[in-house]
């Protein structure tokens, strides 16, 4: 038997996403800068383009998990890619803001939920069940990994070295996009084992051969929302992706309200690695059996000790230091959501029940970020917009205890 390609998947799943989060979510608290002084636009709006990104990806995330769980996943990350590739490109020609936040919130949502961390789980998960855990959180450091390059690569080789406007910017990932990565998709992605002879975790547990009680339940979407750990998981992911959405969105404003605007992109950043790293720790605690409420817990709780360490951050180096406290406690709810989703309601139904979450997540993850620019605009600075982010975080540690035991009960009548 060839050598095991499970692995190589989880590589080529760091790329996809590494790639398909940089070009719209993490080079924009970079390019938003440039853009608020040349459209003269407010906070508010400036901040709002993401917000409004996630809720029409959100619409489409259903549709794409139902896909997902029915049809072959590299067909959809190559479609994906493409129309990922020539939104990009059609940020160059958009005059206005209106027709920027248009193809950002359609065609570009669109191409992005298709070649994104949805896809690239569901990749995952059809090669591994032993070592799911492990896989599916070294897969999503790609994410965290484009939160430390995007931004640096934007401002201070994009825009300081080779001098190009934002819409340049976007051309270009959009040409690199079309022409290198998504072909590389077409030849390298493997939907599953079977396709190449293989078996699920290489075949090295014999005892445990593919099975449909391997395999899983497949849920129905009548009952997936009729059940109560559904909610429960929808609830807490929905507050803590909130609160990180809405610092990371404010994050450079907030450094420059301080003066430290030539520092933003670095602080930014610095969020990345903490957050990188903790997906492989937190995949690897929960693979060995730690209660994934209590990982869940324990994320939650650095995520809400780095919000109070921000309002007392007094040197660019303090807050860069808090950001990356910050991002190892945030940086581990992809992963867990993944997993904690993948293993409530089954391996089969993955796409589906976290591609149903994604709508209800992204509703509350989505105000988060206008509603600190509000608090922000009324109050003239954000201490009661981070004091409201913390509240959240620390409801969600409660929250997720009411969860029964993904790992010990999977049944359809939880």
């Amino acid at each position: 038997m060839n050598k095991f390609f499970g692995w190589r998947m989880v590589a080529i799943a760091i790329a996809i996403d590494f790639f398909a989060v940089g070009f719209a979510f993490q080079s924009y608290p970079v390019i938003q800068l440039q853009l608020e002084k040349e459209l003269q636009l407010s906070r508010f709006l400036t901040t709002l383009t993401i917000p409004i990104f996630m809720i029409c990806s959100a619409l489409f995330f259903p549709v794409v998990g139902k896909l997902l769980d029915q049809h072959s996943v590299k067909r959809i990350l190559v479609w994906g890619g493409f129309i990922y590739s020539l939104s990009l490109m059609g940020l160059y020609f958009t005059v206005n803001y209106l027709s920027f936040i248009v193809v950002y919130a359609l065609p570009i949502a669109l191409g992005a939920t298709l070649m994104g961390n949805l896809s690239t789980s569901k990749l995952v998960s059809s090669w591994f069940e032993r070592q799911a855990g492990r896989a599916l959180g070294i897969a999503a450091m790609g994410v965290s990994f484009a939160g430390f390059i995007f931004p640096n690569l934007t401002q201070y080789f994009l825009m300081d070295v080779l001098l190009l406007e934002w819409r340049e910017v976007y051309l270009v990932f959009g040409i690199f996009l079309l022409i290198i990565i998504t072909p590389l998709m077409f030849l390298l992605v493997i939907d599953k084992p079977e396709d190449v002879n293989q078996e699920i975790d290489g075949g090295f547990n014999k005892e445990e051969k593919e099975s449909e009680e391997l395999i899983g339940l497949e849920w129905q979407i009548k009952d997936l929302l009729k059940n109560k750990n559904f909610w429960i998981l929808t609830a807490v992911f929905s507050l803590q992706f909130s609160s990180m959405m809405a610092i990371l969105a404010h994050i450079t404003f907030y450094a420059a309200e301080k003066g430290w605007a030539d520092q933003a992109a670095f602080i930014f950043a610095m969020y990345a690695i903490p957050a990188m790293i903790s997906k492989v720790v937190f995949g690897w605690l929960v693979e060995k059996k730690l209660d994934p409420r209590a990982a869940v817990s324990i994320s939650l709780a650095l995520q809400a000790l780095g919000l109070i360490l921000i309002l007392s951050s007094q040197t660019p180096t303090q807050l860069a230091f808090v950001i990356a406290i910050f991002g190892f406690g945030g940086g581990a709810g992809l992963p867990m959501s993944n997993i904690m989703f993948r293993n409530t309601f089954t391996p089969k139904s993955f796409g589906t029940s976290r591609g149903l979450a994604q709508p209800f997540i992204a509703l509350t993850q989505a105000t988060g970020t206008p509603v600190v620019a509000i608090l922000f605009q009324y109050y003239g600075n954000y201490d009661n917009a981070f004091l409201l982010l913390i509240g959240m975080v620390v409801a969600a540690i409660f929250i997720v205890w009411l969860l029964k035991n993904p790992q010990a009960d999977l049944s359809v009548n939880s």
